[in-house]
């Protein structure tokens, strides 16, 4: 089973009605763990939101995208992604395969600042399910004066795993890959103090995402 890349994106220049026309979603009707039938809003998949609607693709016979493994791969960043929340103001959450979804950020940067004219920044923040990669990336798009489009350029702060898991041993004097060393068990940390290792990791991994600085 793919890794889970779990990530939040934020995004900088647009107002309410401007952010709701690049999504697009339907109310379909579910069934619950006894049987009752519900109604739910639904985003359609990524590839028909309206922010992709500038990558060209081609459909099979049944309508699904042909190559779409590589298509999602070149166009999205992952070889699939789902959008959990959008409807919140300028903000995305959602969760990709083994990478984050930074060309669909990239697209959907280009193809609003050219829908809108207007210079526009994101920033997307990720975590590896098992926390074997985390990182920040920043988004802007600018005006090519030239061509009269607007294009996007993307930075990234990458941390490996391994540099996370040397600053949990740093502060506990320990070592993670040994057998009896537990995320979730209280012990000692360079102070004299106990701490869960795992709600450490996590003030880590926060401070980073809020920064956007690995200053560890």
């Amino acid at each position: 089973m793919a890794n889970h890349v779990y990530f939040n994106i934020s995004v900088e220049g647009l107002d309410e009605e401007q952010w709701a026309t690049l999504f697009k979603s339907e109310t379909v009707k579910r069934k619950n763990w006894d049987d009752e039938e519900y109604e739910i809003e639904e985003l359609l998949e990524v590839h028909e939101q309206p922010f992709m609607s500038a990558v060209e693709r081609t459909y099979d016979d049944e309508g699904w995208i042909e190559n779409s493994y590589s298509w999602y791969c070149d166009n999205i960043g992952a070889k699939w992604c789902n959008i959990e929340e959008w409807e919140n103001h300028c903000y995305i959450t959602g969760y990709s395969a083994w990478s984050t979804p930074y060309e669909m950020v990239n697209n959907l940067m280009e193809f609003a600042s050219n829908k809108y004219r207007t210079e526009l920044s994101a920033k997307m923040t990720y975590e590896d399910e098992f926390r074997n990669f985390i990182g920040v990336d920043y988004f802007e798009s600018y005006k090519d004066e030239d061509e009269k489009v607007y294009y996007c350029s993307h930075t990234e702060e990458y941390v490996d795993g391994n540099d996370l898991n040397r600053v949990v041993e740093e502060h506990f004097k320990c070592d993670v890959s040994d057998e009896d060393f537990e995320w979730w068990d209280e012990r000692e940390n360079q102070y004299g103090e106990m701490q869960l290792p795992s709600e450490f990791a996590d003030d880590v991994v926060y401070e980073f995402f809020e920064t956007g600085e690995w200053t560890r």
